[in-house]
């Protein structure tokens, strides 16, 4: 009985089929690479986003609460001259008596506490003093709340119920004219922009 024997050949790959392969293998890299550096890039940019909003609110933050608890208590510089409890150029600067300062550890002091806000070189500042009379700039506690903030514009609101451009108002007596009823604050803070808002003062 005659056997018959089959013989398979071997599969093999011709140069363009291996060319081929590679240039799709490549492309196929290049696109899967470029997709997932666009994801870690939108990642990241969600992510500075998400701290730049938790910034603003922590500055909405300390605004409201100094803001809302001013008190109407003027103080003495560092030269013996009385100056207003509540000041504002309307442009780059705040400063107020804050009557909220917490005082956890028991100490023998007082809870007021003066405070100052600031826009300098595109920073957001925060200014507090341990003491209200005869401090000097140097004394300050500094925090620095926002970055890149464009402008800074506040006005008040008087006892006419009138929006007025600094405190105390011009041609007015700078130690009895008291606090605002209401100011109101914007600024430019990316990536949010233009911000603004209305907080009362105290009676």
């Amino acid at each position: 009985m005659t056997q018959r024997i089959h013989i398979h050949k071997g599969l093999g790959f011709t140069l363009i089929e291996v060319v081929v392969a590679l240039a799709v293998f490549g492309i196929v890299g290049i696109t899967a690479f470029s997709g997932l550096n666009a994801i870690l890039k939108w990642q990241t940019d969600l992510e500075v986003r998400s701290e730049q909003i938790k910034a603003i609110q922590l500055t909405l933050k300390y605004l409201e609460r100094d803001v809302n608890r001013a008190i109407a208590r003027p103080i003495r510089d560092q030269y013996g001259d009385t100056q207003p409890a509540f000041s504002s150029d309307g442009e780059s600067i705040m400063s107020l008596t804050y009557s909220g300062w917490r005082n956890p550890a028991g100490l023998l002091r007082s809870n007021l506490q003066r405070v100052a806000y600031e826009v300098n070189e595109k920073q957001f500042k925060r200014h507090s003093w341990n003491r209200l009379d005869g401090a000097i700039s140097e004394d300050a506690r500094e925090v620095v709340l926002l970055e890149e903030v464009e402008e800074l514009v506040i006005e008040f609101l008087n006892q006419s119920n009138a929006w007025v451009d600094r405190w105390p108002p011009i041609n007015s007596n700078p130690n009895s004219i008291g606090l605002p009823r209401a100011i109101s604050i914007s600024f430019d803070a990316p990536p949010i922009g233009s911000i603004t808002r209305i907080i009362t003062v105290p009676e």
